[in-house]
């Protein structure tokens, strides 16, 4: 009997040290993932906050930047194509920035997205103009930081509504190329930034370097590889082509369906989307310089 209760006594003992044990390691993992988690977020910080030190219009040459993307499907056909404008903003904006994009589908797709930003150089205030049309059906939305740092949300049809206060980390995704080029000049393999898209939403996204891919066959420079990741509840993923003079070269979307974004010309757009110059045209117009 006294055998017994010692053997038990002993196992009681056991199983005590294991637990602690056992909370030891869970107490190590969580120390271990919120360290993973805050060290790429104070580094998307540090690059957000260099981004606004230098200015947007720094990122680009002579104040103007143009882009076109050709879309194509897992079929490899041309599915569409998007086009960015940049240039010097009107006031109020002081020295600051506009950009007009364009994502477009073509019929059998249904898609066409509008977008119109003015920003100052530190995207302190800024405003974001978006139309949406999908099988016919339009829907407009229009954000507005103001001077008191509230980002408030404007629907077509509804009143503003009063929204929040961006995180220090944050940054519009109509921006988030710039991002990837700062990472890389910062040298940093992985960071965790706030992104608000033209809705207002905000998402963690996750960057990280996968690869140095070099030389560029044009540049004899290297050029780079990043892996984005959306935390929300969908984790959709891009890897993300930069070439040696960290402008975006080539998107591959990774969620079903599959689409590459490749980087060209205007002149190859409208060879591929002949119907694109209708769209084009007002954007180019409306960027040069003498324009209101």
């Amino acid at each position: 009997m006294i055998g017994d209760m010692d053997r038990a006594r002993k196992y009681e003992a056991d199983k005590i040290v294991l637990l602690g044990l056992f909370a030891v390691g869970l107490l190590i993992a969580q120390i271990l993932t919120v360290s993973r988690y805050t060290g790429p977020q104070k580094q998307g910080t540090k690059v957000i906050a260099e981004i606004k030190r230098k200015g947007i219009s720094s990122f680009f040459p002579e104040r103007q930047g143009r882009s076109f993307f050709v879309i194509r499907d897992a079929a490899d056909r041309t599915a569409g194509f998007t086009a960015d404008v940049v240039g010097p903003a009107a006031p109020p904006y002081k020295l600051g920035i506009q950009s007009a994009a364009l994502l477009y589908a073509r019929p059998r797709y249904r898609k066409e997205q509008l977008m119109s930003f003015k920003s100052d150089e530190r995207f302190s205030t800024f405003s974001w103009k978006s139309e949406v049309v999908i099988s016919g059906r339009r829907s407009r939305k229009e954000l507005l930081l103001g001077d008191d740092g509230v980002l408030t949300i404007g629907e077509s049809g509804q009143s503003r509504k009063r929204g929040y206060t961006p995180a220090e980390h944050s940054i519009p995704d109509a921006l988030l190329d710039l991002v990837f080029s700062q990472m890389l000049d910062s040298g940093y393999k992985k960071i965790i930034v706030d992104a608000i898209d033209s809705d207002g939403q905000t998402t963690e996204v996750a960057i990280r370097q996968t690869r140095t891919v070099g030389p560029g066959a044009l540049s004899g420079l290297p050029e780079y590889e990043l892996n984005v990741i959306f935390l929300d509840r969908r984790r959709s993923s891009q890897q993300v082509h930069l070439d040696a003079d960290k402008r975006i070269s080539g998107i591959s979307l990774q969620q079903d369906p599959k689409y590459e974004f490749e980087r060209t010309t205007l002149e190859e757009v409208l060879r591929r989307v002949p119907e694109a110059a209708r769209y084009i045209a007002p954007m180019l117009t409306a960027s040069e310089p003498n324009q209101p």
